[in-house]
C-alpha cells in the first residue's frame, strides 16, 4: 500500500510540474508573441513529452534577445540619400527598424575570383596602420589562416590593435584545438570565441551563431561578403575544390556601419563597454550602399521584411543565388505571386552541398517551385558559397546571409545592399556564366520519398 501510495505521488507531482512548466512555457510563447502555428507546435511536442521538448524549446526556440540586451549598435540619424524613386520603401523600411539610410559617398569593388580576393585582403592587412578589426563564423588553422595569424602577430608587435571573433560552432575545430591562438594572444591579440559552446550560463542563446564576416582595416576599409577564413573560400593558388564565393571591399561612409556594428559585437563577446569611434571617411566615390544588420541583436526581423518587400515590388526579375535553399513561407509564398506575375525568376545553387540534410530538406520546396514554373539552377559544378538577391535593375544584396530560415531568423548576419548600376551588371553576367554552366532538375521522387522530403521540412527552421 505505502509502495502504491509513493508511485501515485511520484506520478501526481511528476505530471504537475510538468503542466507547471508548460505553462509557463505558453507565458513565455505569448510574451514574445510567437505565431500560433508556432505555438500549436511546440505545445504538441511538450503535451508529449514535456521535459525533454521543453528544454528543445529553450534551446532552440528562443531567437531574440530581451529588450535590455538588444544593441542600438548604429547611429540612425544619417540624413537620407538620393535613391531610385522605385527603391525608395526599402529605405524607409530598413530606417523604421532605427537602422541608418543609404550612404552616396562609397567606393564598393566586387570580388568574385577567390585568389584576387585572397590578394587584396592580404595586401590591406599588411599595410594596416593603426587597426585590423576581424569577425567570422568559420576559420580554419591552414595553409591560408596561418599566412594571415603571423600577418596578425607582426602586426601587434608594431603596436596595431587587433580584435577577432571566431563563431564557437562554426570553427569548433580551433575552439577545442586553440594552441594556433597561443601565439596571437601572445602577441597581444585580443581574440574572442562568440557563444562558447560549453557556457551553460547563455543556454537560451547557444542555437544563434555568429555568421557575420566583418574585417575592417584602420577604420577606413572594410572586407566583408560571404568568404570565411580558411582555404575552402580563398588561396594564393587555384584550387580544383575550392568553393565558388563572393567578397567585396568597401570605401567610405559605410565603413562607419561596419565599425558600430563591430563594436558592439566585440562589447558583447567580452563583456566591456565600448563604443566605436566616429571617424569622417574621405571622399571614395558615388555609389549607393545600404547597410543591413540582422540577427537576435536586431529588434523585428528586418532582413526577410526588407527581401519580401523586395520581391513584392520586383517588376521584371529576381535573380538568387545561395548555397542552401530553405526559405521561410512567406518568401516562398511570395516567389509563387511574383511568378504568376511572369516575372523572371532564377535560383542558383548548388547540385549537391556539403550538407546533404540540408539537401534533402530543401527538395520539397524545390518541388513546389517547379509546380509555378519556376526555374532552379541546380549548378553541377564545384560548390557555391556565394549569397547575392539581384531585383530587377534596382538593387543587389551581398553578403553573409543564406536564403534559409537559420540565416532569416537565427542568426546574426550583415548584408550590404546595392544600388549600384556597375555592381548590378556585374553580378548579372556572373549569374549568366554559371547558368551557362552544367546544371540540372531534380529527379522525380515516388510517393514514399515526397513524404520522407516533406518530413524533414519540419525541421527546416534548424537546417
Amino acid at each position: 500500500m505505502q509502495i502504491e501510495l509513493q508511485q501515485f505521488l511520484f506520478s501526481y507531482l511528476f505530471y504537475l510540474f510538468g503542466g507547471i512548466v508548460i505553462l509557463i512555457t505558453l507565458l513565455h510563447m505569448l510574451h514574445t508573441r510567437r505565431p500560433p502555428a508556432s505555438m500549436i507546435g511546440w505545445l504538441l511536442f511538450m503535451i508529449i513529452a514535456p521535459y525533454i521538448f521543453v528544454l528543445f524549446y529553450y534551446f532552440f526556440g528562443v531567437r531574440k534577445h530581451s529588450k535590455a540586451q538588444e544593441k542600438n549598435m548604429l547611429n540612425a540619424n544619417r540624413l537620407e540619400a538620393d535613391l531610385p524613386s522605385s527603391s525608395s520603401p526599402n529605405n524607409t523600411l530598413i530606417h523604421s527598424h532605427n537602422i541608418p539610410l543609404a550612404s552616396k559617398n562609397n567606393n564598393l569593388k566586387l570580388f568574385t575570383n577567390s585568389q584576387v580576393a585572397y590578394f587584396e585582403f592580404v595586401k590591406a592587412l599588411n599595410e594596416a596602420k593603426s587597426s585590423i578589426d576581424l569577425s567570422a563564423y568559420v576559420v580554419k588553422y591552414d595553409d591560408v589562416t596561418s599566412v594571415i595569424f603571423d600577418i596578425l602577430v607582426q602586426k601587434a608587435k608594431e603596436g596595431v590593435k587587433v580584435r577577432f571573433i571566431i563563431d564557437a560552432l562554426g570553427s569548433y575545430r580551433l575552439y577545442f584545438w586553440q594552441k594556433p591562438l597561443k601565439k596571437l594572444r601572445e602577441a597581444g591579440v585580443d581574440v574572442h570565441f562568440f557563444a562558447p559552446l560549453f557556457d551553460f550560463r547563455n543556454f537560451t542563446k547557444l542555437n544563434l551563431r555568429y555568421h557575420r564576416k566583418i574585417f575592417i582595416i584602420d577604420n577606413s576599409l572594410v572586407f566583408s561578403g560571404g568568404m570565411n577564413l580558411s582555404n575552402e573560400y580563398m588561396g594564393a593558388s587555384w584550387e580544383k575544390d575550392r568553393w565558388l564565393d563572393l567578397m567585396f571591399k568597401v570605401k567610405g561612409d559605410s565603413v562607419q556601419d561596419y565599425m558600430d556594428i563591430f563594436n558592439s559585437d566585440m562589447a558583447y563577446v567580452s563583456q566591456k563597454k565600448l563604443e566605436a569611434p566616429i571617424v569622417k571617411q574621405n571622399e571614395e566615390g558615388s555609389q549607393l550602399l545600404q547597410t543591413l544588420p540582422s540577427g537576435p541583436d536586431v529588434r523585428g526581423d528586418i532582413l526577410l521584411e526588407v527581401i519580401l518587400s523586395s520581391i513584392y515590388k520586383a517588376e521584371k526579375r529576381i535573380w538568387i543565388i545561395t548555397p542552401y535553399f530553405i526559405p521561410d513561407e512567406s518568401i516562398l509564398q511570395a516567389l509563387k505571386i511574383a511568378s504568376h506575375k511572369n516575372i523572371d525568376i532564377k535560383i542558383i545553387t548548388p547540385r549537391k552541398s556539403n550538407h546533404p540534410v540540408a539537401d534533402l530538406a530543401r527538395s520539397s520546396y524545390i518541388r513546389n517551385l517547379y509546380e509555378y514554373d519556376i526555374d532552379v539552377v541546380l549548378y553541377e559544378g564545384k560548390m557555391i558559397h556565394a549569397k547575392a538577391l539581384l531585383f530587377d535593375d534596382e538593387s543587389l544584396f551581398l553578403g553573409s546571409s543564406n536564403l534559409d530560415y537559420r540565416s532569416l531568423l537565427l542568426n546574426y548576419e550583415i548584408v550590404t545592399i546595392s544600388y549600384a548600376k556597375e555592381h548590378i551588371l556585374h553580378m548579372e553576367k556572373w549569374m549568366k556564366s554559371l547558368m551557362c554552366q552544367p546544371h540540372s532538375k531534380l529527379k522525380s521522387a515516388g510517393k514514399m520519398r515526397r513524404i520522407f522530403e516533406n518530413s524533414v521540412r519540419i525541421f527546416a527552421s534548424q537546417l
